[in-house]
C-alpha cells in the first residue's frame, strides 16, 4: 500500500504543487512573468532610493558564507526592531535582490530589514543542498541575532514567502545553543511568520520541483517540518499564512502542520489572507495598508508588548 506522500500520480503533484495554475486574475502564462517584472521594477526602484543606506555585508564561514542586503535607513534608531525575510522559489529560483521592495512597508513603521541571500540548490556540490541552505540561513540568522544583542534590538521577527516560508520554519526549531548564539540573542525572536509555506517534503520528490534538486527519500524527511521531533521546550509564536487562493495541498499541509505544532503544545496561529494568491501574497505587501501587512505588524507589535 502506497504512503499519501507518494500516492498522487506525478501529473498531479505537479498540479497540486503548481500555484500559479491556480488563480484566475491573469492568464496563467503571464501570472510568473508578471510577477518577476513588478517585483523586479519595484525592487530597483527601493534599492535606487536607499542609496548608500542600503549595506550588504558577508555572514557565516566556509560552504556556508553569504551575503545579506541589510536595508537600515539614516532616520531608524540602532536599537530598531529586526525583521529578516527569505525569499522563495522552490530553493532553486529567484534571489534576495528582486525582494527587495518588502522592506520598504517595515522601514517605514521603523523596523530595520535583513534579507540574507542562499546559495540555490543547483550550486551546491553536494547531495544535501537543502540541508545545506537550511544551515546556511541558520549562520545568517545566527549573526543577525548577536548583532541584534550587540544593538540592544528589543526584537527579530523572520518571514519567509513559499520555500522562503519551509526556511523559516525550520529555522524555528533551531537549537541556537549549536551556534554559540547567547540565551539573551536567541530570545530576540519574538514570532515566526511562514507565508504560503511547505512542511512535508516528501510530496515533492515525484514532482518537477524535485527534478533539478534531486532530493532523496532520506533527505525530505529530514527536512521536513512536520516529521521533525521536538528538541526545544518552548519555541516564540509561529504565524501559518494561506493565501485564500492557493492550492488545495497547500492547505492541507498548513492545516496539519498546525495541528502538529498544537499537540505539541506550542503557540501557533493559521491565517487565511482573502482574495490573495500565492504570488499577490507577497506582491501586495508593498502597500503598507495591506490586510496581511497589518497583520503582520499588529503581531509583531503585540509581541513587544
Amino acid at each position: 500500500m502506497k504512503e499519501l506522500w507518494n500516492f498522487f500520480s506525478r501529473e498531479e503533484t505537479d498540479y497540486q504543487y503548481s500555484p500559479t495554475l491556480w488563480t484566475k486574475r491573469l492568464p496563467k502564462e503571464e501570472l510568473l512573468p508578471t510577477h518577476i517584472d513588478s517585483t523586479t521594477n519595484s525592487s530597483n526602484q527601493y534599492r535606487e532610493a536607499m542609496g548608500n543606506q542600503l549595506q550588504t555585508v558577508p555572514f557565516g564561514k566556509g560552504e556556508y558564507a553569504g551575503q545579506m542586503d541589510v536595508f537600515r535607513p539614516n532616520n531608524l534608531p540602532e536599537n530598531a526592531p529586526i525583521v529578516i525575510y527569505i525569499h522563495g522559489g522552490w530553493w532553486q529560483w529567484f534571489s534576495k535582490e528582486q525582494f527587495s521592495f518588502l522592506a520598504a512597508p517595515f522601514n517605514k513603521k521603523g523596523m530595520a530589514v535583513y534579507m540574507p541571500g542562499y546559495r540555490l540548490a543547483q550550486d551546491w556540490e553536494n547531495d544535501g543542498p537543502i540541508e545545506s541552505i537550511v544551515a546556511q540561513m541558520e549562520a545568517a540568522v545566527a549573526a543577525i541575532l548577536q548583532e541584534a544583542c550587540d544593538k540592544n534590538s528589543p526584537a527579530v521577527y523572520l518571514i519567509g514567502h513559499s520555500a522562503g516560508g519551509h526556511l523559516v520554519s525550520m529555522l524555528h526549531q533551531t537549537d541556537w545553543s549549536t551556534y554559540n548564539v547567547p540565551k539573551e540573542a536567541q530570545n530576540k525572536i519574538k514570532a515566526v511568520f511562514s507565508l504560503a509555506g511547505v512542511f512535508d517534503l516528501r510530496f515533492l520528490l515525484n514532482s518537477y520541483v524535485n527534478d533539478v534538486i534531486k532530493m532523496s527519500i532520506q533527505s525530505a524527511e529530514k527536512m521536513s517540518p512536520q516529521l521533525r521531533e521536538r528538541n526545544i521546550n518552548s519555541l516564540c509564536p509561529i504565524h501559518l499564512v494561506l493565501p485564500e487562493f492557493d492550492t488545495a495541498e497547500f492547505f492541507r499541509q498548513t492545516k496539519e502542520y498546525q495541528q502538529k505544532l498544537l499537540q505539541e503544545e506550542q503557540i501557533c496561529h493559521l491565517h487565511v489572507a482573502h482574495n490573495k494568491d500565492h504570488l499577490s501574497i507577497i506582491e501586495d505587501l508593498e502597500n503598507d495598508q495591506d490586510e496581511l501587512f497589518n497583520y503582520l505588524f499588529q503581531h509583531m507589535e503585540k509581541s513587544r508588548q
